[in-house]
């Protein structure tokens, strides 16, 4: 196993300085519904790619943020060239080793440690984690991607998950052409991502001057690309909890593609433990303009957990960063599902 990365020496002052200017206010990471796409979860590869869309004021907005983003870069980079940030890794669930229990690190005394679900912004979420836990070492976060464009829309100002990362940082620099279209079981891994930007809500402010290069915050990025609009169905059936009542709830029409998505995250993990990371910041997978059923994601997350290769104490911490400022469900259902959870 690798070792664990370093924490940025003034994380505690960043995240004071970013809650200053992000209070009660949030714009969602989740993607929002997409009224066309594949049916197919295995025929994405010839689906177009439609970015969601936002105003054409906000768009135009995003895109300015995200062509500074690409000119300050190469600056910032330049003070501190320990920082690679165009390396990047793809890894495939057939090729990438399954946890051995003898290599799990213990890093928690009883071998667990419970979810706790964020109504956040991931990066947000990932600098909060590197405070509360100085000396776990270096957070990775979940990038919900696009399988066939680099930073899914990011250049027009769309606005999804993959694209509010890549405005407020280095990512996009490691999403390298070649390896587009991905393969269903592939993630890319990419160990150094700089935050240079704050969220949203504080008008995306550039974090330098106030911030010293050095000082910026770094994590590191699990890529995985969810199923797109894969087929649901609603079934019947009695509430937990012995109440008898009947709900409702989505899930997927194909056991394969529930299985796929399983993998996906099993592939998540795998690549989170295999690069030595502790602290984990995840996410609800597929949850927006993919329409993966929230229930099911939640519960797809929650078994693979439950599963003996991911047990005895690989994760010090496990947030899931479900922003959901328009009270669309997804934090409620993570939060039902998972919230509290040991893993």
């Amino acid at each position: 196993m690798e070792p664990s990365h370093p924490r940025s020496p003034r994380q505690g002052t960043l995240t004071a300085w970013l809650s200053g200017n992000q209070r009660a206010q949030h714009t969602s990471e989740s993607r929002p519904s997409e009224s066309t796409g594949s049916n197919n979860p295995n025929s994405r590869s010839g689906t177009r790619f439609r970015a969601p869309r936002g105003s054409t004021g906000q768009r135009a907005r995003l895109a300015e943020v995200a062509k500074e983003t690409r000119t300050v870069l190469p600056d910032i980079l330049q003070h501190i060239p320990h920082v690679q940030a165009s390396k990047s890794e793809a890894l495939f669930l057939s090729t990438l080793p399954a946890l051995k229990p003898w290599e799990c690190p213990k890093r928690t005394p009883s071998g667990r440690t419970p979810i706790r679900i964020v109504n956040e912004d991931t990066f947000n979420a990932a600098i909060a984690l590197a405070s509360k836990s100085p000396d776990g070492g270096r957070v990775a976060v979940l990038n919900m991607a696009s399988h066939t464009h680099p930073g899914g829309g990011w250049i027009q100002g769309a606005l999804a998950q993959e694209e509010a990362l890549c405005y407020r940082s280095s990512l996009a620099l490691s999403l390298h052409k070649r390896y587009y279209p991905w393969k269903q079981r592939m993630g890319l891994y990419t160990p150094d991502v700089v935050v240079i930007r704050g969220d949203m809500p504080s008008g995306h402010k550039l974090l330098v001057p106030d911030v010293k290069p050095a000082d910026l915050p770094v994590v590191s990025v699990l890529g995985i690309a969810a199923l797109r609009c894969p087929e649901t169905r609603n079934i019947r059936e009695q509430e937990d909890g012995g109440s008898g009542a009947v709900v409702e709830r989505t899930i997927y029409a194909d056991p394969d593609a529930r299985e796929l998505t399983k993998d996906k995250m099993r592939l998540c993990l795998r690549m989170a433990a295999r690069r030595g990371h502790g602290l984990l910041v995840l996410g609800a997978l597929g949850c927006g303009a993919f329409r993966n059923p929230k229930r099911e994601v939640a519960h797809c997350w929650l078994e693979v957990f439950a599963e003996p290769e991911f047990q005895g104490g690989w994760w010090e911490e496990v947030w899931f960063a479900v922003y959901d400022r328009k009270g669309e469900g997804n934090y409620e259902v993570f939060e039902e599902v998972l919230g509290g959870v040991e893993v």
